[in-house]
C-alpha cells in the first residue's frame, strides 16, 4: 500500500487504486494487529480501511510504529502516545521524525539530535543534526539524518556518509538500504549504490522478495530490478506492507469503490 499525496492506494499488476482520501498529506503508514492505519498533515490518526479516526494530535503526525502488540504516534507535536489509549509515554524538546521496534524495545529519534529509548526514557545516542530515520536491520539497529550519516545506533559507529540527508532506510533481502535527499539509493553496509533517482526517494518498502522506492518523482519503481512499477502519479510520500489476505480485501474495496 502506498500513499500518494493526500490518497491511500492499493498498487498491483501495474496499477494504483484508491482505497481512502484525506485532508491534506499523508505522511506515515503502518500495519498493526491486521489493521492499516495513516496520520499526516492534517493532525488526525485513522484506522484506514474503516476510514474512522482513532486519535486527535496539535500538529503534523510523521511517525507510527507497532511494537509489541500497541501502536505508537508520534510527530510535530513532541511527544510519544500510545496511538489507541492516547496515554502519553515520552516528551521531547523537538519533532519527533522516527519511531522504531527493535528487540524488547521502542526507539525513537528527532530534530533534538538524539535517539532514546523511549518508554525508559534513556538517550542512548546523540548525533551533530536531525535523526530522521531509524530502521531495524538483522541483530542491530541503524539511524540517519540531516548530516548525511549512517550509525549502527546502539555502538555508535558510522557506517557511511552521503552527499545528502537521509530520508529512509529500509532492512530488504540480508541488506539493509538507504535513500536520500539527493535521489541516491544504496546497499548501506557495501556502500553499493543501486538508483540514483531526480528527486529525493521519501519511501523505501520491503515487500515479499521485492524492495521499492517512490518519491516526489512521480513513478514508484522495483528498486533491485530498476523497473518502473507505476508511473504518472504525484508524490508517493510513504508505504506499507500488508499479507496477502490483508491485501485482497483491500483490492477488492478499492475496486467496488
Amino acid at each position: 500500500m502506498v500513499a500518494v499525496v493526500d490518497r491511500v492506494c492499493c498498487v498491483h499488476g501495474g496499477q494504483l487504486r484508491e482505497v481512502t482520501r484525506r485532508s491534506s498529506l499523508i505522511l506515515t503508514l503502518c500495519f498493526h494487529e491486521g489493521r492499516v492505519y495513516d496520520g499526516g498533515r492534517y493532525g488526525q490518526i485513522y484506522d484506514t480501511v474503516a476510514d474512522a479516526k482513532v486519535a486527535d494530535r496539535g500538529d503534523w503526525v510523521l511517525s507510527l510504529c507497532s511494537h509489541r502488540g500497541v501502536l505508537y504516534d508520534a510527530g510535530s507535536y513532541q511527544r510519544i502516545y500510545e496511538t489507541l489509549t492516547g496515554r502519553e509515554v515520552a516528551a521531547r524538546p523537538g519533532t519527533v521524525h522516527a519511531l522504531c521496534s527493535f528487540g524488547e524495545a521502542l526507539y525513537d529519534g528527532g530534530s533534538y539530535g538524539s535517539i532514546y529509548e523511549t518508554v525508559a526514557g534513556k538517550e542512548i545516542g546523540r548525533r551533530e543534526e536531525e535523526v530522521l530515520a531509524l530502521a531495524a536491520h538483522e541483530d542491530a539497529l541503524f539511524d540517519g539524518g540531516g548530516d548525511g550519516r549512517i550509525h549502527e545506533t546502539l555502538t555508535g559507529r558510522e557506517l557511511v556518509a552521503r552527499g545528502g540527508s537521509i530520508l529512509s532506510l529500509c532492512s530488504h533481502g540480508g541488506q539493509l538500504h538507504d535513500g536520500t535527499s539527493e535521489g541516491l539509493i544504496c546497499e548501506t553496509i557495501t556502500d553499493r549504490k543501486l538508483a540514483d533517482r531526480d528527486f529525493p526517494v521519501t519511501a523505501l518498502c520491503s515487500h515479499q522478495d521485492r524492495l521499492y522506492d517512490g518519491g516526489p518523482y512521480g513513478f514508484i519503481y522495483d528498486t533491485l530490478e530498476g523497473r518502473m512499477v507505476v508511473g504518472g502519479i504525484k508524490a508517493v510520500t510513504a508505504m506499507v506492507s500488508v499479507p496477502p489476505d490483508v491485501f485482497r480485501a483491500l483490492w477488492v474495496r478499492a475496486q467496488e469503490g
